[in-house]
């Protein structure tokens, strides 16, 4: 009897010291999860304004973006930059554009153009004059006599559908726009990563080891990186981000639904305020976008036909490889790519009438005339 007493007791020890050795395991592990977390994520766009560069200096994405006021747009370029990005010369205006300073009111005659779009439309690594919005006006204006082109560049890096509304929301309306570009990217439907935050690791609603744990065996992203909140079937549209890392407060920005009702959006400001819509893809639109630029009946411009008749021509046999893309590790059309966006948007905007339309509403009105509810 006393025997099999001290038998249990001994079980019963050994049993404890296996819960509270298992528990301290877990605990570490906890711990650790936690502490890689914290210094293995990026600090975010929060702390990403890496401070002043000075005229001329080479400066990197942190030190020409900053917070936004309008959580819809939640970045912005900083005005009044002159610096070398990505390569490239980068100036910016006091409105934060990319481009000359376009004053409101019109002074003369002009067809307005407002571009929304990110890295593409921007000019990811070319300069200012190269930009496929900068080489636009000259194009069209050679067959609009009396009546100019104006184009506001309201690109920036990294933005996706919604944010690019919101801006014209916040921004671009306020030039009466008659015609507005929407530059559409694989990518539209998600977040850049510079604008993510380290995670909470000091918050009891979440374990990082079970994250770790679901992470090995379902195949999700590692601890920090989960989808919370956000439907499976959106989980597949990160593009250049990863969803999972978009701080809560901008998964109302991110997925399929957010991407329809911003062009929602945009049809009803183009019926509020009487401009066109041409959405814009390079080289195509995934299907998804050409539905929404079909049932908002916006004019669909698709430049894959023209790289590709550049790239016979020239004996090119991918069109994601230099001279048409800047690197062959980077996508971003060259000054090249710029050039035949350029005539290739311009070429769509008269062959469908569009152009000649424009040109014709802006000669029968007044050259201040705004069209503004």
């Amino acid at each position: 009897m006393l025997a099999a007493r001290s038998r249990a007791r001994r079980l019963a020890a050994s049993i404890s010291l296996a819960v509270v050795s298992t528990f301290l395991g877990l605990a570490f592990i906890e711990v650790a999860l936690r502490a890689r977390a914290r210094f293995a994520a990026p600090a975010g766009l929060v702390t990403a304004r890496l401070g002043r560069v000075p005229p001329g200096g080479r400066a990197r994405l942190g030190h020409v973006v900053r917070l936004s006021p309008d959580p819809r747009i939640v970045y912005e370029l900083v005005p009044g930059l002159d610096v070398t990005l990505f390569g490239a010369p980068l100036r910016t205006n006091a409105d934060g554009f990319r481009g000359p300073v376009v004053p409101p009111a019109r002074t003369r005659p002009a067809v307005r153009v407002v571009g929304l779009g990110d890295s593409v439309m921007f000019g990811w690594g070319v300069s200012e004059e190269d930009t496929y919005l900068a080489r636009l006006a000259p194009l069209l204006e050679a067959t609009s006599t009396g009546v100019a082109w104006e184009v506001v560049n309201t690109a920036v890096p990294g933005y996706n559908t919604v944010m690019e509304v919101a801006t014209l929301e916040a921004k671009g309306l306020r030039f009466d726009p008659d015609l507005v570009i929407l530059n559409f990217v694989g990518n539209d439907l998600g977040l850049p990563n510079f604008i993510e935050e380290r995670p909470d690791v000091l918050t009891l609603r979440r374990s990082f080891l079970v994250d770790f744990v679901r992470a090995r065996v379902g195949g999700e992203p590692e601890p920090g990186r989960r989808l919370v909140g956000l439907p499976p079937e959106e989980r597949r549209f990160g593009g250049e981000a990863d969803l999972a890392r978009v701080p809560p407060r901008y998964r109302g920005l991110v997925g399929p639904r957010a991407f329809r009702a911003a062009m929602e959006r945009l049809r009803d400001l183009a019926r509020e305020r009487r401009f066109e819509v041409v959405v814009l893809a390079h080289p195509e639109a995934l299907d998804y976008a050409r539905d929404a630029a079909r049932d908002m009946g916006f004019l669909l411009v698709e430049t894959g036909g023209a790289v590709r008749a550049w790239a016979r021509e020239h004996a090119l046999a991918d069109i994601q490889q230099p001279p048409l893309t800047l690197t062959p590790g980077d996508p971003h059309p060259s000054a090249t790519g710029h050039a035949i966006i350029a005539t290739e948007l311009a070429e769509s905007l008269r062959s469908s009438g569009l152009a000649d339309r424009l040109v014709a509403r802006r000669r029968s009105l007044p050259a201040t005339a705004s069209r503004a509810p």
